[in-house]
């Protein structure tokens, strides 16, 4: 059993229209059964909707126009990414908004979503064992900051939040009952 925990980056409208937020990249760590690291995976993504980058998404992530124009299509990139999972895993996300996002890409660039069924959302055990208020989570940097995990890049990239995302994953794995955990 492979445990992937990936992250996205969007970008997205700021009000709501007919289209879903587009990913423009996907980062993800490969951990295995033992919770070693068997790799990461990281892509840019040319987008189909929003072709031009929004400057509050650009000034977030510190992505660049091109960065984006020089990318491959959702399709291909998906192609890569779904081959470099292999076939044995769970998705894991901080929040349960990127597998929301990865299946919405999914659906509007007409790809199977069945692969996505087995995903655990991280943030919601991490707050659930940290005990967060009712109705409140720990958001990624907080979480870093309550295991004391030293942050030496900038957060709001697919690659670096996954890394960290792993780190907090394998220091809580022994409180998580995973088959529990999955959505399925």
């Amino acid at each position: 059993m492979n445990y992937i925990i990936f992250d996205l980056e969007l970008n997205s409208k700021p009000f709501k229209n007919r289209h879903p937020n587009e990913i423009i990249e996907i980062g993800a760590v490969k951990l295995n059964s033992d919770l070693k690291n068997e790799g990461v995976f990281q892509a840019f993504v040319k987008p189909k909707i929003y072709k031009k980058l929004f400057t509050v998404v650009k000034r977030k992530t510190k992505i660049t126009q091109e960065d984006i124009n020089e990318a491959d299509g959702f399709k291909d990139v998906l192609a890569r990414f779904k081959q470099w999972i292999e076939d044995d895993y769970i998705l894991c996300s901080w929040g349960h908004d990127d597998i929301h996002h990865l299946k919405a890409n999914c659906e509007f660039n007409k790809r199977g979503i069945k692969w996505l069924k087995k995903n655990m959302d991280i943030q919601k055990h991490f707050s659930k064992i940290y005990e967060a208020p009712p109705g409140q989570r720990y958001s990624l940097k907080n979480a870093l900051e309550v295991l004391d995990i030293n942050v030496q890049e900038e957060l709001h990239r697919a690659e670096i939040d996954a890394m960290y995302t792993a780190e907090i994953f394998v220091k809580i794995f022994n409180r998580i009952d995973i088959e529990a955990a999955c959505v399925l």
